[in-house]
């Protein structure tokens, strides 16, 4: 499963050289995780709701052209490994008018009990959420 998060980009999200500040692309990539969750009935607020937190482990980013202010850009989400305790996911940032990438990134998550932050198998936890990620895995 491939989601696309679409934005535009805001003024504020710019820095004096008129390009978009590099910190902007891991909140986009913020927004986009949650989205693609989201659209995977596997929401975040679902999720901690029932005492189950997915803080990040690593992420990383590998610029190449600049975003700019009005730019429309397409954030691309995937699940690039699941195990059940750990998720990876892959993003692509492209420039909707001309279809450019613009930048690549990755973010690892451990899933945690919200009240001792120790790590916790969804697998054995909640197989009802373990098996919506294996139905993402395999797309």
């Amino acid at each position: 499963m491939v989601y696309e998060y679409h934005k535009k980009v805001k003024y504020y999200e710019t820095d004096m050289m008129g390009v978009v500040h590099h910190s902007n692309y891991i909140r986009w990539f913020e927004e986009a995780r949650v989205e693609f969750m989201r659209e995977a009935d596997l929401s975040y607020k679902r999720m901690e709701d029932e005492g189950i937190q997915i803080p990040v482990v690593t992420v990383s980013c590998k610029y190449k052209i600049p975003a700019t202010f009005d730019d429309d850009i397409t954030v691309r989400t995937s699940l690039k490994k699941y195990n059940g305790i750990v998720i990876e996911l892959a993003y692509e940032v492209y420039r909707d008018s001309d279809g450019v990438l613009l930048v690549t990134g990755e973010s690892s998550h451990c899933f945690v009990d919200k009240d001792s932050f120790k790590p916790m198998s969804i697998k054995n936890a909640r197989p009802d959420m373990h098996n919506k990620f294996m139905m993402i895995t395999e797309e």
